[in-house]
């Protein structure tokens, strides 16, 4: 008899300390990184985020799983000088001097895994007057407060990005660099819709463009940016400018407003991110953001949950047993 309730009591001290354990063991990885032939994904209990090629081609979705119903996709295609009368691109007309396709151009990474962060870098090199273009992605197992500022990345279904662009020497009259890129969802199964977040739902500080998901009824993933960019002489910050947006698929077309996308229609909205002459030979950094709103999808059991089920399962196996033995 008293071996079995030194028995019984291993059991109950399991059941408490195997959750613990396990949790533990979760939240040093709660981030995990794969390669496959360039492509990098990261997985995150709360978001899927893949690096397609090594290159700024970016599609993300909800949980952890190896595909899904939909997909996100923000890829950036192009960096162009832009001219014109002022510091707004008004029409792919006035698109003109120094140009890079991104897509075209052969990229490197690096890959550091911390405790509380992933970061990756892609590095693009080998440009006119030593050039070099980055995009910095970092990934939290905590809620990140951005330095300088009030935004806060949320942990795990979130990922910042920081677009940076050093060493650029404008073309003579330039008014200022535009960044295409191409967003829509990536599946095409399900109807989705593409909308500009507005004013009142984002005030002055950010922009961004908010997938809708009619099978999950709302808000279910987005692409962000703050409307500021800082500029830098090595170190030193100097400057702050205005990010402005256009959009438009084919020469002089406006913005689209609300994009709304069949499931059996290739769904593309060209946006483009501009940014004002900041002089010649500075670094500009400027930080999007994607991520996931988790609230949107059912959620299933926790991960956590499972060591407490399997705790249970071995406690009520055990007590069988002792009754058997009586």
């Amino acid at each position: 008899m008293k071996n079995k309730k030194i028995l019984f009591g291993i059991v109950l001290v399991s059941f408490f300390l195997l959750p613990a354990i396990a949790q533990t063991k979760a939240e040093n990885e709660q981030i995990g990184v794969g390669e496959d032939q360039g492509t990098i994904t990261i997985t995150t209990e709360k978001i899927t985020f893949k690096i397609v090629g090594g290159k700024p081609h970016f599609i993300w979705w909800n949980g952890n799983q190896s595909t899904a119903d939909e997909m996100y996709k923000v890829h950036f295609t192009s960096i162009s000088e832009f001219f014109g009368d002022d510091e707004v691109l008004d029409s792919k007309d006035e698109l003109n001097g120094i140009s890079y396709n991104l897509m075209g151009n052969d990229w490197d990474y690096e890959i550091v895994e911390e405790e509380t962060e992933v970061t990756i870098t892609l590095i693009l090199t080998g440009l006119a007057n030593d050039v070099e273009i980055q995009f910095v992605i970092h990934i939290y197992s905590e809620d990140h407060t951005v330095s300088g500022t009030n935004q806060t990345v949320t942990a795990l279904s979130e990922v910042k990005i920081d677009i940076v662009v050093d060493n650029w020497v404008f073309s003579e009259n330039a008014q200022g660099l535009a960044f295409k890129s191409s967003l829509f969802e990536n599946q095409q199964r399900h109807r989705v819709r593409v909308r500009n977040r507005t004013g009142e739902e984002q005030g002055n500080n950010t922009r961004a463009m908010i997938f809708e998901s009619e099978e999950q009824g709302g808000d279910v993933a987005y692409y962000e940016w703050a409307t500021t960019a800082d500029v830098y002489n090595g170190t030193d910050k100097i400057s702050t400018v205005d990010v402005r947006t256009a959009y438009f698929e084919g020469p002089s077309q406006g913005p689209p407003g609300n994009i709304t996308i069949p499931g059996d229609v290739t769904p593309l909205s060209h946006l483009w991110l501009t940014y004002p002459n900041y002089g010649d030979s500075y670094k500009l950094v400027h930080d999007p953001s994607i991520g996931v709103y988790e609230e949107a999808f059912s959620s299933g059991v926790p991960l956590y949950i499972l060591p407490v089920l399997a705790a249970f399962f071995a406690s009520g196996l055990f007590v069988l047993f002792l009754k058997r033995r009586k």
